[in-house]
């Protein structure tokens, strides 16, 4: 199997780790290194991390790493494509996870060298998201063109696999913005390979700290960015995110 980097970004996900932790000792395969990377938090993250990366009992080097000052979402990104070694990086956030066992045996046939991306498929706690996930992802082609909408609605950005390399030239929008994750991977598909996987699944949380589910997010920086792709790709983002936005008013 392809090497893959697992780097999981942490800040003040304490309610979260023993679920994802316990995810992770399932895993088989395991990926060829864990990372995380605590973004300054003021909880006990540091704390139960250091109880996890110390357990003889995990089959996969795992390594905590830890930022004196908090860098933001991006920042963390960053700094973990740089610490990491695997040819192929997934980027977890820490209130996510896999949603199968074999997550990484499902996707090891499509980390060939014919593709830079591998996009899987995402379930949910908030049932309208998990519903509408499902039942598009199975309209998404295995090779879908540039122009159509995946994150959000068929796919989270925590279940995206890079090649490692494409990352070092295409670094996340620091500081990110609401919808920056959809615009640096529009960016890194322009002129890399990208094949989407709808059986491998990441779940996505949806609760009430997180970032997604601030109802007053800003999206003005996404639209003034999707405005330099095609027609086809600003509208039907633009539509996109104007249904997501009708279904989380459905669900508060």
């Amino acid at each position: 199997m392809a090497e893959i980097s697992l780097g999981i970004p942490v800040f003040n996900s304490a309610p979260f780790l023993d679920e994802l932790c316990a995810a992770l000792r399932c895993l088989q395969p395991l990926p060829a290194e864990i990372v995380f990377l605590d973004d300054a938090s003021t909880d006990d993250s540091m704390v139960r991390l250091a109880k996890f990366t110390a357990d003889p009992g995990i089959a996969a080097p795992v390594r905590l790493l830890h930022n004196k000052h908090n860098l933001g979402i991006a920042g963390s990104y960053n700094r973990l494509v740089l610490e990491t070694h695997g040819q192929w990086l997934q980027i977890l956030d820490a209130d996510d996870l896999p949603a199968q066992p074999d997550f990484f045996g499902r996707i090891a046939s499509a980390l060939n060298d014919e593709v830079d991306l591998v996009i899987t498929g995402l379930c949910s706690n908030a049932r309208l998201l998990d519903f509408c996930a499902r039942t598009f992802a199975w309209l998404v082609p295995h090779h879908p063109p540039h122009w159509w909408p995946l994150l959000g609605s068929v796919a989270t950005r925590a279940g995206v696999l890079y090649r490692r390399t494409v990352l070092l030239e295409h670094p996340f929008a620091n500081p990110a913005y609401p919808g920056s994750d959809i615009i640096h991977l529009l960016g890194v598909r322009e002129s890399h390979r990208c094949v989407f996987l709808r059986r491998p699944r990441v779940f996505y949380r949806v609760h009430s700290s997180a970032q997604s589910s601030d109802r007053d997010r800003d999206y003005t920086a996404y639209r003034t960015h999707l405005a330099r792709f095609s027609a086809p790709t600003r509208w039907l983002h633009g539509l996109d995110l104007r249904l997501r936005q009708v279904g989380q008013s459905w669900v508060r």
